[in-house]
């Protein structure tokens, strides 16, 4: 348990307790809060969470602790009330200091405070749900062009043999032993351009011949 919520106290500052249900009303506003509230945790999280409802007008033939999709749910069923219940809870955790209490009621508040766990208010720990659901999911990143992929990766072991094979003249040719072997050299951006297009033809008319090689 890393999470202890003070159920009804939380349902309350939600606002969905502001009204008068029928008994079958209530546990319909009841499960759908805690379909709610599981939906908005990661999975892990929700097992790690652990929510304490009074006894009062429990779901029929509902265990004192039962599963809801993930969350731990407890009714305080011979318990003074869930304060009671979610006191003993605090006392009797081993890791108190990882412990997360919900609660706006005083008495828990200061039962956890003394035990060094981390104490929030229903509204922030709600204002705190709100604000994760209303984040937008990462958008995938769109896949990767064909160019954008061999810039990642550098050219195949074959590409690099051909184009080593199709400018080894150029490394005997005096002109090139002279540019590489001079410290003037530096070509402007006209003569990058000229030889970059150079290339790109050689390519183009290469391309039947790389095929058949």
């Amino acid at each position: 348990m890393r999470t202890l919520i003070d159920g009804y106290n939380l349902m309350h500052a939600v606002g969905l307790l502001s009204r008068r249900f029928g008994p079958d009303g209530f546990r319909k506003v009841r499960h759908r809060f805690l379909n709610d509230l599981a939906d908005t945790l990661e999975p892990v999280e929700a097992h790690q969470t652990t929510i304490v409802f009074d006894a009062a007008d429990p779901p029929a033939h509902a265990p004192r602790q039962a599963r809801h999709k993930g969350l731990t749910v407890i009714y305080s069923v011979g318990d003074e009330n869930a304060d009671a219940r979610i006191e003993w809870l605090i006392a009797h955790h081993s890791a108190p200091k990882s412990l997360t209490v919900v609660s706006s009621d005083h008495r828990i508040r200061d039962a956890a405070s003394r035990r060094k766990a981390k104490v929030l208010t229903a509204d922030e720990f709600w204002t705190w749900i709100k604000d994760r659901k209303g984040r937008a999911p990462p958008r995938p990143a769109p896949p990767l062009t064909a160019e954008e992929l061999a810039r990642q990766h550098g050219p195949t072991a074959e590409e690099a043999a051909y184009w080593l094979d199709a400018f080894a003249d150029l490394v005997d040719a005096p002109e090139t032993r002279q540019a590489l072997h001079s410290d003037d050299f530096v070509p402007t951006d006209d003569e990058i351009a000229r030889i970059e297009r150079e290339v790109e033809d050689e390519f183009r008319d290469d391309q039947p011949k790389r095929r058949d090689r």
